[in-house]
């Protein structure tokens, strides 16, 4: 099992990495401020997965995210705080911006989020890039 899953990691971050991201900032349950990161949302099929990371803006850590959109512009990403899943956000993406709902892995959370695309510095891309690997390096442990 762990090989496996370090062969998917090492796959999805390969084809990933040679692709831009997008960064967006705003809200969960309107009061929580986020910047997220992702990549894989212009390039290829529908069935190329979207990978990423986001952070609470007042916290150091953060949260890998992996997911998918359809044809509608609907996207599925379950975020990974630890090798074990503890939330998902199930969103539309537009031209700049993703508006959804965030669900505990539990169910018995479930906020609204609203993102906005901004501009990314060279320095936010290269942090999160770097974040992406080290959250993956770590669940390779697990």
């Amino acid at each position: 099992m762990k090989t496996i899953l370090t062969l998917l990691l090492l796959i999805t971050f390969t084809q990933i990495f040679g692709q831009t991201g997008k960064l967006y900032k705003g809200t969960i349950n309107n009061t929580i401020k986020i910047t997220l990161y992702l990549q894989g949302l212009d390039e290829g099929i529908n069935a190329d997965p979207i990978i990423g990371a986001y952070k609470y803006d007042n916290k150091e850590n953060y949260i890998l995210l992996n997911g998918f959109r359809n044809n509608d512009g609907n996207i599925s990403l379950v975020e990974l705080s630890t090798a074990n899943f503890s939330g998902t956000f199930l969103g539309t993406l537009t031209k700049n911006s993703i508006i959804g709902k965030w669900i505990s892995a539990n169910q018995k959370k479930n906020y609204i989020f609203e993102l906005t695309e901004i501009v990314a510095t060279k320095e936010q891309i290269n942090n999160f890039q770097k974040a992406i690997t080290e959250k993956g390096n770590e669940f390779r442990n697990y």
